[in-house]
């Protein structure tokens, strides 16, 4: 079994509970996309579909490719959609056939993120635009509560998170282009819950079902989770992280690390 395929199949059973699609990034990827429908667009580890749907349901044509089954078994049907079984380092499409192609906080569980890329340049037109949202965990205010609370989970995810600017030069390098970084400052109302989304409400880190849509939570051992989560818990319910951090309930943004990479072919 395809390591993607394995690790969603055990941790990605709720993800569409909890990864549902936010307005703002939908308007960025269209904004960046500027492209007039109904042009084809291939999204490279597509989940549960979500932002598949909402790019077809602004009239795109989508090749959605996905290597989970318990993910792709989530999904909502559009007749816009094409669902392909693959990985993003052997994408089963021939070349040159996206006029665009979109990466949604999916970089990360790339086995080869070169071959990736060159996969996806592979499959777009001339010209054809790439659209990719990624986070680095290292961009997140070093004084953040989550930081705080959950620096073990941090030190974890360093290793899989590739560099922000690592992720650029190779895309750079790859297509033989500038890529243009976007910043996403996260709303405090977000739909998409992942890993910093919560950052004004603690309480969601609580909840099994919201971890278990955040990788490095879901993939966290139980040995190192259980005492963040019961300290967080006794200094919410004590006041103690209200006095530290109450400002944070003050805010309406908050940079925890993510950004767009737009280039083209």
């Amino acid at each position: 079994m395809r390591r993607e395929e394995s690790k969603y199949d055990l941790i990605g059973k709720t993800y569409n509970q909890t990864r549902r699609p936010d307005k703002r990034i939908v308007k960025t990827i269209l904004e960046k996309l500027d492209l007039d429908p109904p042009a084809t667009v291939v999204e490279v580890g597509a989940g549960t579909g979500n932002y598949s749907f909402e790019l077809a349901e602004n009239g795109f044509n989508v090749l959605a490719v996905e290597p989970s089954k318990v993910m792709t078994d989530q999904t909502t049907a559009h007749p816009d959609i094409t669902w392909v079984s693959g990985v993003a380092e052997d994408i089963p499409l021939g070349d040159v056939v996206a006029d665009a192609v979109v990466c949604i906080l999916a970089t990360h569980h790339f086995q080869d993120l070169e071959k990736s890329f060159c996969e996806m340049k592979r499959i777009l037109k001339e010209n054809g635009k790439l659209v990719i949202f990624v986070a680095d965990p290292r961009l997140c205010d070093r004084d953040c509560w989550l930081v705080d609370y959950f620096s073990p989970i941090f030190e974890k995810a360093y290793k899989v998170y590739k560099p922000l600017n690592e992720v650029s030069y190779t895309l750079s390098k790859v297509l033989s282009n500038k890529v243009e970084i976007v910043p996403f400052l996260i709303p405090f109302d977000i739909e998409d819950q992942f890993f910093v989304s919560a950052w004004r409400k603690p309480e969601l880190y609580l909840q099994s079902t919201f971890r278990a849509g955040v990788s490095p939570l879901a993939n966290a051992p139980t040995e190192l989770l259980s005492p963040i989560l019961e300290k967080l818990e006794f200094d919410l319910k004590i006041g103690q992280w209200e006095k530290k951090y109450g400002h944070y309930l003050e805010q309406d943004f908050y940079e925890g690390g993510y950004r767009f990479l737009v280039s083209s072919k």
